[in-house]
């Protein structure tokens, strides 16, 4: 681009972005009022606007008349260098806002979205407003590099090889019309049991076949049962005092601490599955990764697995 005249370089100085604006508006509208609402000014200053870039140019950008407005030669001259000056500022801006913000996308199981993940996202928009998220949830364990996930929260065995990053305690949970029925494991029997259905198997401490003998029980097969293929649904049942379910904690504790779910039988609670970070190799060096992850870490922390916080 070759460097502007004196001349226009003076006449560059002289005109202010908000005039061009205002005339770029108004010829695009051939209407000072129409201008005038879009910009949320006064017709007055539009037409202040466009008089000072017609002192500048010494020429008249607009023919006035009775018939409405209409543009000169020279305003039409001007009116594409102006739009095209105000369009290339708006999608520099969009590109440069855009750069600001970081996505960090997440795939975790449906129940820790759902009961844990979800409901404390608020928090992290507060702390990293410029880091939007997005949340995958899936039992099935995706492939973060091919399938453009950033990291995935998900269970795992808690074997030794390595530290979950936290490990569940399971326990009996009921609402608390229900839970007061409940003093001794035989009390169960005339309780309805809630279930989830798990038909391949992927869960067996989550299922009464597996409760029962270490409650020192016999399943009965007239007992009343209600079956649910999603997890979060076997807690808002025992919320609205449907039966009694297989809690689960962290997932329970909000419902435990809003006196929704009471725990039953606590000395029977026992360790549950854990959980594990995994990072995908493309996402390891992100800032916006980083901090996603050491949100989570922090807010586990401040939770006791085994009680409402």
């Amino acid at each position: 681009m070759s460097k502007p005249s004196p001349v226009a370089a003076a006449a560059l100085r002289a005109m202010s972005l908000e005039a061009i604006r205002g005339f770029e508006c108004a010829a695009r509208l051939l209407s000072f009022t129409a201008a005038a609402d879009e910009l949320c000014l006064t017709q007055s200053a539009i037409s202040k606007q466009v008089k000072s870039l017609e002192d500048v140019l010494g020429t008249a950008l607009f023919v006035r008349g009775g018939k409405g407005l209409s543009l000169t030669p020279q305003g039409r001259e001007f009116y594409a260098a102006a739009r095209a000056a105000v369009e290339g500022l708006a999608e520099a801006c969009v590109r440069l806002l855009a750069a600001e913000r970081s996505t960090v996308t997440v795939t975790t199981t449906p129940s820790f979205a759902a009961l844990w993940l979800v409901p404390k996202l608020a928090r992290f928009q507060v702390l990293a407003p410029d880091i939007d998220v997005r949340v995958d949830a899936s039992e099935a364990n995706a492939n973060l590099e091919r399938e453009g996930f950033d990291l995935g929260i998900r269970l795992c065995a808690v074997d030794g090889s390595e530290a979950p990053l936290l490990r569940e305690r399971v326990m009996l949970m009921a609402a608390p019309e229900v839970a007061a029925r409940i003093r001794t494991a035989a009390d169960l029997l005339r309780t309805p049991l809630l279930v989830y259905h798990d038909p391949a198997g992927r869960f067996p401490w989550m299922s009464w076949t597996d409760w029962y003998p270490r409650l020192g029980l016999a399943h009965s097969p007239g007992q009343p049962c209600l079956y649910f293929s999603e997890y979060e649904h076997v807690l808002r049942a025992a919320a609205q005092g449907a039966g009694v379910a297989i809690g689960r904690t962290p997932l329970a504790l909000p419902l435990l601490a809003q006196g929704r779910l009471r725990v039953v039988l606590p000395e029977h609670a026992a360790d549950g599955i854990g959980y594990r970070f995994v990072v995908a190799p493309q996402a390891q060096a992100r800032p916006a990764v980083a901090r996603f992850r050491q949100w989570v870490e922090a807010e586990l922390a401040a939770q006791v697995i085994g009680e409402p916080g």
